[in-house]
């Protein structure tokens, strides 16, 4: 055990004296990945689980497989006594009883602990319990969950910094963003240690709230109990040393990190430009890559914020005007044609060596150029994803019951588009054309259609036909939980894509079409939506050569 500790003390040594100068990205690449590999396969995946009934009962949360079987997690997702499935990143699943939590009626602040303990003995993998009393601000640092709105099996990864070791509640603040599902997700320095568990969140993207582990050590005697403690319990352990504290890495350039990569993206130069069109009736902007192959200049942008007659945007001369060659709907891709020529493009061919990711480059350093504005520094967090359409499906908001064999609407949802052109009682006959006649047939229809469409809707109101026409809109928020206020909100179609990989950009809406590069000036994809406070979307290079023809 003491050569691991002088090994890591070396580490950190050489890391110290490796950045204090400037910023050597590729290192702080090198040891993000490295962390990675060593924190993934203890994140796991959890919910309430009924082992009577073989069935869900609550809600997904994420938390920390730590030694001997232990679970560590937060108060506000567990129950002493429930049992709980955990799913580990091998597709391995098993059974957990909850053992305390330490809650405070009184306040919102801490404690927010939880302990859960695996039943079943095996070679389950955990990771390493850190220190957090040592942490320093500006150290980097990584966070591995699972956010609800995702659903997917394996976790996402976020990069950030510690911005406060301990606000005045007792929490670390860092920039690594959640949203609900990561509660009770490990955040992790960067040797891979577990420092702190997720538990809330502010309204601005880079102010979330850590339990400190030094917590968990203080009150593991009483996490052991299955009990609710309401306040801090009397009984309390040693919180032990953290032999690394005399060498934990900070970097101040964390502040401005997206500075530190301006030659990668004044690389990129003109070759990402804006775009404004009309869609629907309503003025949209969004970004374009600008390509050259064979010595043929075309842009790729994302099709449904592109209408018919798009521009390009900013002061060079010519013939502001592109042309629409073709569209590709799965993908949300559009192809446009310049009418006047461009100063730059990405120059592509046909080699394959570097078009696909995989997971052994979770972790790597990505860069979205924006024109005009400062880039934006992500990590990717997964790769190789599909995401069926449930967020860009039309809202329409209005129910229906079927009654005396009618499709009848009974209510309307809030801001509902329905609502401005239908009446309660109003019965529906057809949809786009298409006949509805049974209760089925209602709902299949209107999730054929992506917020922005305008669909018909033919029916009977007292006796009497009607025709109308209704404008679909994005799904309104339901919670006013932060999560779902972030800056610009969602993509107007944010899924329905196979094959792409997650970042954790703070993107905009109007700033997808754009390239995402790593931190060599490498063209990895195209920006292609913002999904959720947590992630952003990119459809990968292979599927954008494929498109363009090649």
């Amino acid at each position: 055990m003491r050569k691991y500790f002088c090994a890591l003390a070396l580490l950190s040594l050489v890391l110290n004296v490796a950045f204090a100068q400037s910023a050597d990205l590729k290192k702080l690449e090198d040891i993000t990945t490295t962390a990675i590999k060593k924190a993934y396969a203890a994140s796991v995946r959890c919910y309430g689980f009924d082992t009577v009934k073989k069935q869900q009962n609550s809600s997904q949360f994420s938390a920390v497989s730590v030694k001997d079987g232990y679970i560590l997690t937060v108060a506000h997702a567990i129950v002493p006594g429930n049992t709980y499935k955990v799913r580990f990143t091998d597709g391995r699943e098993t059974i957990a009883a909850a053992l305390g939590e330490i809650t405070d009626q009184e306040r919102q602040g801490l404690p927010d602990m939880g302990l859960m303990k695996l039943l079943q003995p095996g070679d389950w993998p955990y990771a390493e319990m850190g220190w957090s009393y040592s942490l320093k601000r500006n150290e980097p640092c990584i966070s591995i969950s699972y956010p609800e709105t995702l659903n997917l099996l394996a976790p996402t990864v976020r990069f950030g910094r510690i911005t406060n070791p301990a606000d005045e509640w007792g929490f670390v603040v860092s920039t690594c963003k959640m949203e609900p599902g990561d509660s009770g997700g490990g955040l992790f320095d960067y040797m891979g240690r577990v420092i702190a568990l997720h538990s809330r969140i502010a309204m601005p993207e880079d102010v979330n709230f850590e339990v400190p582990v030094d917590k968990y050590r203080q009150y593991w005697s009483a996490l052991l109990k299955r009990e609710s403690y309401k306040q801090f319990p009397a009984q309390q352990d040693e919180v032990g040393k953290d032999p690394e504290q005399g060498n934990i890495l900070t970097l101040p350039y964390l502040e401005t990190l997206p500075t530190e990569l301006q030659h990668v993206d004044r690389r990129a130069g003109e070759r990402v430009i804006r775009i404004r069109s009309a869609v629907n009736g309503s003025e949209r902007y969004v970004l374009g890559t600008v390509f050259n192959y064979k010595g043929k200049t075309v842009i790729v942008s994302k099709s449904s914020e592109v209408g018919d007659a798009p521009e390009l945007m900013g002061n060079g001369k010519g013939d502001k005007g592109l042309r629409v060659l073709k569209r590709d709907p799965d993908n949300d891709l559009v192809l446009l044609q310049a009418k006047s020529k461009m100063k730059a493009a990405f120059k592509l061919d046909s080699r394959k060596e570097t078009d696909s990711l995989s997971t052994k480059d979770t972790g790597r350093f990505l860069l979205s150029p924006i024109p005009s504005a400062p880039a934006k520094m992500s990590v990717i967090s997964a790769s190789g994803i599909h995401l069926p359409r449930k967020y860009s499906v039309g809202y329409f908001g209005a129910g229906a019951t079927f009654i005396e064999e009618k499709i009848t609407i009974t209510r309307f949802g809030p801001s509902s588009p329905a609502a401005k052109v239908l009446k309660l009682k109003d019965h529906i006959t057809q949809i786009n054309g298409v006949t509805v006649s049974l209760p089925p047939h209602y709902g299949a229809e209107l999730m054929k259609y992506n917020a922005g469409d305008t669909i018909s809707i033919d029916g009977m109101r007292e006796g009497v036909p009607f025709h109308v026409k209704v404008g679909l809109t994005s799904t309104p928020a339901m919670s006013d939980h932060p999560a779902e206020h972030f800056a610009g909100g969602k993509s107007r179609r944010p899924d329905g894509f196979k094959g792409v990989f997650i970042h954790d950009a703070a993107l905009r809406p109007e700033e997808c079409g754009g390239p995402v590069l790593d931190r060599e000036g490498n063209l990895q994809g195209i920006n292609i939506a913002r999904f959720s406070r947590t992630a952003s979307l990119a459809v990968p290079l292979a599927i954008v050569k494929s498109f363009i023809g090649i």
